[in-house]
């Protein structure tokens, strides 16, 4: 029964977590997750199942250590800032939450082959039900220019498959 609840908790971490395709994260988790599926699928006795899941748990970490180390930029956390704070500012949000306290950090958005998301995500606290504001931004001559996207009440991780335009 643990290997069982570990099974669905590591396919429940891995799947779970949103990043591009194309990040190392993903792809880390993506190939500790194959490792793990095979290692228990071959597993013949209960010992064998417990091996397979101290090896997933030990890569998993190695995952988290070395390739999902969440740290921003001091331009990334500049950015995040002027976002929210066109987020907390904004009529449209206002309007559509009421009063809140808190906006925070969700989501962020690259273009391929772009260093930089032109889309963000952010998470508003104290309305009546989950807020997001998703923020469109372009970058004039390095300034950081947001426009309101959208505001759903659907969090990304709601949607299963191929990622859809969340403001449609």
């Amino acid at each position: 029964m643990r290997v069982e609840t570990f099974a669905i908790f590591l396919i429940g971490a891995l799947t779970s977590v949103f990043t591009s395709a194309e990040s190392p994260c993903i792809e880390c988790r993506q190939a500790a997750f194959r490792e793990w599926q095979v290692c228990f699928a071959s597993a013949k006795s209960d010992t064998d199942r417990a091996v397979c899941k101290e090896q997933g748990r030990k890569t998993q970490d190695q995952c988290e250590t070395s390739k999902c180390a969440n740290v921003f930029s001091d331009q990334e956390k500049k950015d995040w800032g002027q976002v929210i704070d066109f987020v907390k500012n904004n009529t449209d949000v206002i309007r559509e939450v009421g009063s809140f306290k808190h906006a925070v950090s969700h989501a962020s958005y690259k273009v391929p082959g772009e260093s930089t998301p032109s889309r963000y995500m952010v998470y508003i606290l104290g309305g009546n039900k989950p807020t997001y504001a998703v923020v469109n931004v372009s970058r004039l001559s390095g300034e950081l220019k947001p426009t309101l996207a959208c505001i759903t009440h659907r969090s990304i991780q709601e949607f299963r498959g191929p990622l859809p335009d969340i403001c449609k």
